[in-house]
């Protein structure tokens, strides 16, 4: 297993509650790997296409064998 750092940009759906935005990120962070740790750097508005980006900041733990996170029924 080793640990990896990345940093994403989201776009946050319209539609997506403030709520409902934490199940949102894990949910796509799960696609690169196991979580560690995570956190919103920045949230940038882009008025003139009404859309709102999330900067992320995530360790993830990935798994050699796989390729992915350290739970093998994601992968």
């Amino acid at each position: 297993m080793n640990l990896k750092f990345i940093e994403l940009d989201l776009d946050w759906p319209t539609e997506l509650s403030l709520f409902d935005l934490r199940n949102y990120i894990i949910s796509k962070l799960m696609e690169y790997g196991e979580p560690l740790r995570w956190a919103i750097t920045s949230v940038t508005t882009y008025s003139e296409k009404k859309i709102q980006v999330i900067s992320v900041e995530v360790v993830l733990i990935i798994n050699q064998e796989k390729g992915k996170g350290i739970n093998p029924e994601l992968n």
